[in-house]
């Protein structure tokens, strides 16, 4: 979400937005930003990225180019994080201004704390850094299997994503150890198929899913897709092999389907 003008923002909303809003709000927000990726808008001035953070079952600790943003862990969370220069940062209170005025044009780092701290083998962590105008999240980490570790990255925020533009995408067992596919379109369906085994579904709003059942050897991915005739449905997928962009264009209501195979030494 973009900030239009700061003038008609009232107190009630830019408590909203530090807060990451309801569920609902959260939702709108999502395909407000895919309608502006999809359209190549510009990042302006006001630039805002999006932190989600699912740590059930984990501690955390987020700090973004060494300040604590504030994520505990244990539940979802959402943050919203401006521009350390942005003409908000007067309307916020010192100890928000401090925790959500952060990024900066060009070159910014994370840090990742991580403890897990229950047993069951279904909690997971996930942390993904989204912004405008962007196919694919900035920065996303998972983690389901090491009990405490921590992640530093960098990643890059410009006016529009560069050519080479790459996800910065890790397990908590390291770089090139399983596949992201992350959905950017809206009024679109997909549901990956790794090796034969099927991953989660993202449906209606972008989206990302993680499969790490891949083998040594020859592997085949099968993007099954449905949605709106007309729409273009967009995906970015990164495997060991390195990352794609696909656009399809949806013709029919019937599903669609997109395979390819890749190599892991």
């Amino acid at each position: 979400m973009k900030i239009f003008t700061v003038r008609l923002l009232s107190s009630i909303l830019f408590i909203t937005c530090m807060a990451g809003g309801g569920p609902v709000a959260q939702a709108k927000e999502k395909k407000a930003t895919a309608g502006k990726a999809e359209r190549g808008e510009k990042m302006s001035d006001e630039f805002m990225a999006a932190l989600s953070c699912f740590g059930y079952g984990y501690k955390l600790k987020v700090l973004v180019n060494g300040v604590d943003v504030g994520v505990a862990g244990g539940k979802s969370e959402n943050r919203r994080l401006f521009a350390a220069d942005s003409p908000m940062a007067s309307q916020a209170t010192p100890e928000t201004r401090k925790k959500s005025f952060v990024l900066k044009k060009g070159e910014n780092t994370i840090s990742i704390e991580f403890t897990k701290q229950s047993d069951d083998k279904n909690d997971r962590m996930e942390v993904s850094l989204e912004m405008d105008g962007y196919p694919a999240p900035l920065f996303f980490l998972q983690g389901r299997s090491k009990p405490s570790g921590k992640v530093e990255k960098s990643f890059v925020v410009s006016d529009v994503p560069p050519a080479d533009f790459k996800p910065v995408f890790i397990t908590d067992q390291g770089d090139g150890k399983a596949v992201l596919v992350h959905m950017s379109s809206l009024s679109t369906s997909m549901t990956p198929v790794l090796n034969g085994k099927s991953g989660m579904t993202v449906s209606d709003m972008p989206g990302s899913t993680v499969l790490d059942n891949f083998v040594s050897g020859k592997n085949e991915l099968v993007l099954k897709y449905s949605g709106k005739p007309g729409v273009e449905a967009k995906f970015c997928v990164i495997t060991p092999e390195g990352v794609k962009f696909l656009a399809k264009k949806i013709t029919g209501p019937s599903e669609a389907s997109e395979s390819f195979q890749f190599v892991v030494k």
